[in-house]
């Protein structure tokens, strides 16, 4: 079992890099609104220094452009899912003839039911303090995070996956993407962060130049969060490769 899990974060690295090769119109889903918003903030100075940035940070222009940007990045990860489990069905990555769209409805609704909970589950300890409500937040996410595994699942195409099955033996699934997302999202945040501090107050030159990198970054944060997410939710004992049997079990 520790052979198998430590060989699947090797395909998760692997793929999340060979992603660019097999699908380069992925991560440039999330790099090119990713660069836009940087050209509309190099242009409203907001890496000339921290009063500046912080003034554009929070205003309407920069946000205008962030939405586009958030957008794009959802998109990308969502289509880096839809592309490993579409390799595996032998259909390109863009059609939806391989999502379990039932499954799909049921995690949507209850994964809108679920953040509407937590919300007022948030707003209702908030007078017993930060602590309090940090502590509910993520106990709300460990007890529901088998409902997240199950909008997975529909993505990926398991047309048996259910509510129940997934409260049963999708645990196992739901494990590996948070472990498999944070070996990818730690590094690839820390950098996406580090860029916007090395850009303050740097010449023009660098700034763009780092925001160009950013970009990239971002498009590789994208591709390899869906690359994770994926193969989290395939069991180790699955080969992960076009032409294996189809089955699908999320323990």
């Amino acid at each position: 079992m520790i052979k198998a899990f430590a060989r699947r974060i090797v395909d998760v690295l692997r793929d999340s890099g060979r992603i660019w090769l097999l699908a380069p119109v992925i991560p440039l889903i999330a790099i090119v609104p990713e660069f836009i918003q940087h050209v509309a903030e190099i242009n409203l100075g907001m890496f000339d220094d921290i009063e500046t940035a912080r003034t554009v940070s929070n205003g309407e222009t920069r946000w205008a452009f962030g939405y586009a940007k958030l957008a794009g990045y959802l998109i990308a990860i969502l289509a880096a899912i839809r592309f490993w489990a579409a390799q595996r069905e032998g259909l390109p990555w863009w059609s939806m003839k391989g999502i379990a769209w039932k499954v799909f409805g049921i995690a949507l609704v209850a994964n809108i039911v679920v953040g509407l909970a937590s919300a007022g589950l948030e707003i209702g300890t908030a007078h017993y303090g930060e602590m309090a409500v940090q502590a509910v937040s993520i106990a709300f996410s460990i007890i529901t995070l088998p409902i997240l595994v199950m909008f997975i699942a529909g993505l990926v195409g398991d047309q048996s996956a259910t509510l129940a099955s997934l409260y049963r033996s999708g645990w196992g699934a739901g494990l590996r993407i948070v472990i498999f997302s944070a070996i990818v999202l730690v590094p690839l945040m820390w950098l996406h962060s580090q860029n916007h501090a090395w850009a303050m107050g740097a010449d023009k030159a660098l700034v763009w130049a780092l925001m160009v990198f950013d970009s990239l970054v971002v498009g590789l944060l994208a591709g390899a969060w869906g690359t994770a997410i994926h193969h989290g939710y395939r069991p180790l004992s699955e080969p992960l490769e076009k032409g294996d049997d189809a089955g699908f079990t999320a323990v």
